[in-house]
């Protein structure tokens, strides 16, 4: 009579593997986190003046920068509030002059 072997499972080759699927899935969670917490870093908003009723609100957002020419190119939104405003509160009761730096093209009027 021939004698039936059976056979072991093979956990052996489960054990090594489950650490290493652990630690890529550990390293993609990482990563990710990281790269939102980045991306968060990068939405960055600054806030400098009053809430006094009558004032000018300039909202300013970089688009692009050239750094060979040193020249960034900015998005600016101006609004009028309080007695600056008009009555539809849109636009200003005056006309505005951006002034920039006189290294490169000075003040800049209203079109």
């Amino acid at each position: 009579m021939s004698a039936v072997r059976r056979r072991e499972p093979r956990r052996t080759r489960l054990l090594p593997a489950t650490p290493a699927c652990l630690a890529v899935v550990a390293a993609v969670a990482l990563g990710t986190w990281l790269q939102f917490g980045e991306r968060q870093a990068l939405d960055t908003t600054y806030g400098a003046g009053s809430t006094a009723p009558d004032r000018v609100d300039v909202d300013a957002s970089i688009q692009r920068v050239d750094a060979a020419g040193r020249e960034p190119a900015l998005r600016v939104l101006v609004t009028p509030r309080g007695d600056f405003a008009e009555a539809d509160g849109l636009s200003p009761t005056q006309d505005l002059t951006l002034q920039t730096s006189t290294s490169t093209r000075g003040d800049l009027p209203p079109p």
